[in-house]
This record gives structure tokens, sequence and C-alpha cells, in this order.
């Protein structure tokens, strides 16, 4: 009903300009991020997974308006589907937003100021893709690994605090880049490093995109008025949607088995990467820094896994069984 209640404000704050976008191809977002919000609900991949390639390779946008989008779309979906996890999920650990959301805001701030303009549209589409790519790997890690999950962080240490700034400003600089990344990043320090439970890391990852997103839009639209009318434009005829579809993301996030978020996870990141290889044009001269930057982030997410700091543990944080309730 709350979900509703946002909708019917909506369109009485913004019901004459979402008409007035009704328009193709435009209107083609609203069916597309029914599909992003709910993975942007369910999943650690975030609306950006859906959003980003969308709009590159359907629609035909440049990188930096489909990565402008993302953040602006995943500012209103994914702190929708926020609003669920906080009502429902009594077990977020929110020592690690404390500590992970001064360094991913750092990063997006680095990132939306510097870097942005050295790197090539292509290098940012394969780039999404590798980066998704290699983050499926570490769900499915997690998913067959037969260690133990565990329902809390454990007693912080110095290095475990250093290591969740160093990781939000990663996530940050990432989130900049290509509208996604922060919610990936954190996922895989919990999942690999905290041994946190697959879906209480997806849950905390959704409220760090969803933070991400609202401080990324908010530094695009006001601080450096970069937020272009087809963005606008976009975000208004999609925002009906992911206001509803997010939520529902979270309710089949809490309620699926994480088997099933695999199977639902793999159709998502199978689809970017054929999408990818047919419609994007690979340059021959940038497939060994691909192939690099694939192997150096590998390498980073099995050293991190193997310094792990819950090899040692009290039994009674240990969750039995894999899903929260």
């Amino acid at each position: 009903m709350l979900f509703l209640l946002a909708v019917a404000l909506f369109f009485v704050l913004f019901g004459e300009a979402y008409y007035a976008a009704l328009a193709m191809p435009d209107i083609l977002i609203a069916p597309i991020m029914t599909l992003g919000s709910f993975v942007a609900g369910s999943t650690f991949l975030g609306g950006g997974a859906v959003a980003f390639p969308a709009l590159t390779k359907i629609l035909h946008a440049d990188p930096i308006t489909a990565k402008n989008f993302s953040l602006a779309i995943q500012s209103v979906g994914m702190t929708s589907a926020s609003i669920y996890i906080l009502l429902r999920v009594r077990t977020i650990p929110g020592v690690f937003l404390q500590y992970y959301l001064p360094g991913s805001a750092i990063g997006l701030l680095l990132s939306l100021t510097l870097l942005e303009q050295h790197l090539t549209g292509n290098d940012l589409r394969v780039g999404f893709t590798l980066f998704v790519l290699v983050f499926m790997l570490v769900y499915l890690w997690a998913y067959l690994s037969k260690q133990k999950h565990f329902s809390d962080l454990g007693e912080l240490t110095a290095i475990d605090k250093n290591l969740i700034i160093k990781a939000g400003l990663l996530g940050g600089i990432l989130s900049g880049l290509l509208g996604s990344g922060a919610d990936l990043v954190a996922f895989c320090l919990l999942a690999l490093y905290f041994r946190v439970d697959i879906k209480l890391a997806t849950q905390t990852s959704v409220l760090i995109m969803a933070a991400t997103s609202v401080l990324g839009v908010g530094l695009q639209g006001i601080v450096f008025n970069k937020l272009s009318t087809e963005v606008l434009t976009l975000w208004m005829l999609a925002a009906p949607v992911v206001i509803i579809g997010a939520p529902l993301g979270a309710i089949f996030c809490r309620r699926a088995t994480t088997k099933t978020l695999l199977v639902f996870i793999g159709f998502i990141v199978t689809a970017e990467i054929v999408s990818t290889i047919l419609l994007v044009p690979l340059e021959k001269n940038r497939l060994g820094y691909y192939l690099l930057l694939v192997l150096a982030s590998i390498s980073l997410l099995v050293i991190l896994n193997k310094i792990s700091k819950r090899k040692q543990h009290k039994d009674q944080h240990v969750l039995e069984e894999p899903n929260l309730k």
C-alpha cells in the first residue's frame, strides 16, 4: 500500500510531464526497467545491470547518459526496495554501512570529477560486462562453497575497518563510471571475507547502492549540472515502474532460495555477455587489457577469500540454514 501511494504521489507531482514524455523509442524504457527494478531489489547486480546495457545497446545512448540514468533511476528503485528491506529485515549490519558509505562517497566524487573522461565508450561497455561476469562467479563461488555462513560481521578490527573503507572507495569509483558497482564490491566483501549469508549480503548491497545512487544523482544534477534532458525524460517514464518493481524484487529475494536467485542472476549475466559479443565492436588491441582486468579482479577475490577473518568464529553466530527470514 505504501508503494502504491508513492506512485499516486508521483503522478500528482509529475503527471503532466509524464504524459508529455510518452513517445517512441523512449517509452521502451518502462518495460525495460520493469525487469531492471526487479533485478535491483532481488540481487546484488542492481538496476544498472539492466539499465546500462539496455540504454547503450537497445536505445543507442552514449555510456555517460546510460550511467547517469542508472544512478538516477536506482535512486528511486533501490531506495524503494531499501524501505521494504529496512522494515522487514532486522539483521542488517549497520556498522558495515557506517564504514563503507564514506569510502563510496569519496570514490564516487573522484570518478565523476577525474576519471570518467579518460575511458572510451567501448571500454565502459565491455568493462561493465566483465565486472558483471566476475561478480557472478563470486556468487556462484559463495553458493557452492562448503564454508559456513554467518549472521553478523563479528568484532571488527582496524584491518577490517580499513578494508571496508577501501572497498567502498573502489565501489564508488565503479559506480561513478558505470552507474553500478558499490553494491557488487560490497557483496564480494561480505560474502568472501566476512562470509555473511548470501541473502543478507544481497540485502545489504541494495541499501548501499540506494545511498550511493542518491548521492550520485545529487552530485550530477545539483553540483555538476550533468543530468541531460534525455536522462530526465527516461527517468520520468521509468520512475513509476521501479517504485513498485524494486520492492517486489526485494520480496522475491527474501522468499526465494539461493539456488533460484543463482539461476535468475545467471540469466541476466548471460544475456549481458551475449549482447556484448553480438552488439559491441571489440578492438583486438584492447583484448589484452580486458583479460588482464578479469585476471586481476579474480586474483583479488581469491586473496580476499583466503585471508577471510571468519575461519575462527563463535558457533552461535553461524547460520544453519542459508535463507534468512
